[in-house]
């Protein structure tokens, strides 16, 4: 009996506008109000990563992981960037325009005109860049300091790949820092590096453990590389028919496309047959 339903967002849960709509939302309150518990499971940040007419109600895995929240926004579980490592990335890789983030901001050294002519601008992705302007932008606090980031409490740094920069240097970085460092990106282009260990499928282990749920009690949704730790890490695992192709491979089902509401029809059903 799945007890503990958990679902990524885009390219999942959400709509074709990377949004929560009427249908989800309606959706996520019957699972709530029929017993269950439902947990959001994202790399999105904290501000991001829900909706105002659920947020009391889920809990949240954000940030692949790195934050867990209760549905009073209470932090169960974070895990930080060893501060010494995110001195090294601050020292060597001072032209990179990273999203340093943490529980309620994104941090940036860049100002403000020169972070969007590099983090967004150079991109050609119409859709990630009106997304990022109108979900991420005003949670950005420019011009920080090397101090202002060490003292910051960093959970995840993101970094969107551009035609500019070459990106060798960090590859290694990340290759030679494993035992600190793990690069899960949702799909291609992208870096989101968090402390080694964290991922969503961890996170929600800690979940259901702390919720005394077992883990053959959960079901989970997703379609990136940022999920995979997580479809395989539970039996009921689920990916809708646009997913990335390793992340169906892990799947225990692979469901209608995420634009057609598959996911929260999925949970929904599911909670019927369990009657």
């Amino acid at each position: 009996m799945i007890r503990l339903f958990a679902s990524d967002l885009d390219g999942t849960l959400l709509n074709e506008k990377h949004q929560f709509d009427d249908v989800i939302v309606e959706g996520i309150q019957k699972i709530v109000n029929s017993g269950h518990v439902f947990s959001i499971a994202t790399g999105r940040g904290k501000s991001q990563c829900s909706d105002p007419r659920i947020d009391s109600l889920v809990y949240k895995v954000c940030m692949n992981g790195a934050l867990i929240l209760d549905p009073k926004n209470r932090a169960v579980a974070k895990e930080k960037i060893d501060r010494s490592i995110l001195a090294q990335i601050l020292d060597e890789f001072e032209e990179y325009p990273f999203d340093f983030v943490n529980e309620d901001h994104i941090l940036t050294r860049y100002p403000k005109k020169e972070f969007l002519e590099r983090r967004v601008f150079a991109t050609s992705d119409e859709e990630w860049k009106e997304r990022y302007m109108r979900d991420f932008l005003p949670r950005i606090q420019f011009g920080k300091s090397k101090e202002e980031i060490l003292n910051a409490s960093i959970c995840k740094i993101n970094l969107r790949i551009n035609d500019v920069d070459d990106y060798s240097r960090l590859d290694a970085f990340l290759k030679a820092h494993a035992d600190w460092l793990v690069n899960a990106p949702s799909g291609k282009g992208l870096y989101e590096i968090t402390a080694a260990g964290v991922n969503k499928g961890s996170a929600l282990m800690k979940l259901a453990s702390f919720l005394n749920i077992e883990p053959n009690e959960v079901a989970v949704y997703g379609d990136g590389g940022n999920d995979i730790a997580m479809l395989s890490l539970f039996d009921n695992a689920y990916v809708p028919e646009n997913g990335m192709p390793q992340a169906k491979k892990e799947a225990k089902e692979i469901l209608a496309d995420s634009k057609d509401h598959s996911v929260i029809d999925h949970m929904l059903q599911t909670i019927k047959e369990q009657k």
